[in-house]
């Protein structure tokens, strides 16, 4: 059991906006970086212990309490594991990934975070795995630095980080909660969902869990740049007024539209954020979820220059970013009924269920309720799903380089939801920067990522040749 910074078992409620995630067999996020050196299994473990004094959320369960879930806690939580698979090639940490999804959460027994070490003769890969209800990009930064500085240093005492509070309304900028007409609208859907409401519960997710990663694996496609192309991508970037990440999600949309075609004039596009810097308190040292969101529809004007666009697209959301909008879908959820949210995961992928599991006649017959309210919001909130949505952790806050180990590339997966089409994981570290397209065979058509990720490769290279 991990053990909180006063020795008593770290315990902390879980928020409305953690809590919406808790049902999504696809709401597993990792960062892997690639190691150049030797890594000790056995001081591995060690760092992994200290990380946990100095971040005890990494090590929680979750407690149900009336038929819901409002607590994680350390206290009974089993062992956050530390896996060592055998590296057969820069490829083998992709499909230990895919191991590691395939394996059904458990909630209540914990634990909600994996530390996995893919282990070669000269090059390794770390990966921390983490569910989207305790933690975000940012979060697990934090805690691959912490085990860093503690393979450099073993007797490096574990940092004290003051208690933050979780992302909730009350620390939300001004103008970020929910307006009373929007309020008055989500109350009507709570209320129509008491009349229909079936509750569902952790067997009901492991069922759910086997079910979908039976039909889909983790599809992930990379490009990768060196030090030096890096360099010449920012300050080209910045020459034209815009910032790297604009430019990179304007190339992946003219990327889309080259490689697979345009499906209308605009498409929809999301960029999540670091929000811990813009909340009422100061929560830049928290871990947990902190994140917010950019949402736009983009039109790239084929007659205008690459550049043009980027730069249009960059007006936009920088106003959007100034502003409290990127808080609107967290504070949608501090309002909506979370059975309802569950409810809708069990609608979209429910039919999976097979007849041998526990929990079949429960969650087929509910998936075919084609007229049921978690149906009709599953159908919804699937149309309104950005087509392109990119994370970009930026320059991590990691050293590059402790004793023997040498930091050579990061590997960012983020979640997404199923029937996204392209999720972008943008990372920087030691000067590198990778992409990563994150989507869910089965649900999307791997070919078509394929041929988005290698034309976009070719309009990123062709900026700095």
């Amino acid at each position: 059991m991990t053990i909180s910074q006063d020795n008593t078992p770290y315990r902390k409620e879980v928020t409305r906006q953690e809590r919406r995630f808790l049902f999504s067999p696809t709401s597993d996020i990792s960062l892997a970086l690639r190691l150049r050196g030797q890594v000790s299994e056995e001081d591995l473990r060690s760092a992994v212990d200290k990380l946990l004094v100095s971040y005890p959320l990494f090590g929680v369960r979750l407690e149900w309490v009336d038929n819901d879930v409002h607590w994680s806690t350390t206290e009974g939580a089993a062992e956050v594991p530390v896996k060592v698979y055998p590296r057969e090639s820069d490829s083998t940490w992709i499909e230990v990934l895919n191991k590691e999804h395939a394996i059904p959460l458990r909630p209540s027994k914990g634990p909600l975070t994996k530390f996995v070490l893919v282990k070669g003769n000269d090059v390794s890969e770390l990966m921390i795995y983490c569910h989207h209800s305790i933690s975000d990009g940012r979060s697990m930064e934090f805690a691959l630095r912490e085990v860093l500085l503690h393979l450099a240093d073993p007797n490096r005492e574990p940092p004290r980080f003051p208690e933050a509070p979780p992302m909730t309304p009350e620390i939300f900028p001004k103008g970020a909660a929910v307006g009373k007409v929007r309020a008055s609208l989500i109350g009507r859907f709570n209320k129509n969902w008491e009349k229909e409401r079936v509750l569902f519960d952790e067997e009901d997710l492991t069922n759910l869990w086997e079910a979908v990663w039976k039909n889909t694996e983790y599809g992930l496609e990379i490009i990768e740049f060196s030090q030096e192309e890096t360099q010449q991508l920012i300050e080209i970037s910045r020459s034209e007024g815009v910032t790297l990440n604009s430019t990179i999600l304007v190339t992946f949309v003219k990327a889309r539209h080259d490689a697979i075609g345009r499906d209308s004039d605009k498409m929809s596009v999301a960029t999540t954020v670091d929000a811990r810097k813009r909340l009422a308190v100061d929560c830049s040292e928290a871990v947990g979820f902190y994140a917010g969101g950019s949402f736009l529809d983009f039109n790239y004007r084929e007659k205008k220059s690459l550049w043009d666009n980027v730069r249009a697209y960059h007006k936009d959301v920088e106003n959007q970013l100034q502003g409290p909008k990127i808080f609107s879908v967290g504070a949608d959820h501090f309002v909506l009924d979370q059975t309802l949210v569950d409810a809708i995961i069990i609608a979209l992928a429910g039919d999976q269920v097979e007849p041998h599991q526990s929990r079949y006649e429960k969650i087929s017959d509910f998936a075919s309720k084609t007229d049921g309210l978690a149906v009709s919001f599953g159908e919804r909130m699937m149309s309104n799903s950005p087509q392109l949505m990119s994370t970009n952790l930026g320059k991590l806050d990691i050293p590059d380089e402790i004793p023997s180990i040498q930091v050579e590339r990061a590997f960012f997966a983020p979640s997404s939801a199923m029937g996204m089409e392209i999720v972008l994981g943008v990372a920087t570290v030691n000067g590198r920067l990778t992409i990563t397209l994150n989507y869910y065979e089965g649900y999307v058509d791997g070919k078509n990522i394929k041929s988005v990720r290698d034309r976009a490769e070719e309009i990123l290279r062709g900026l700095i040749e």
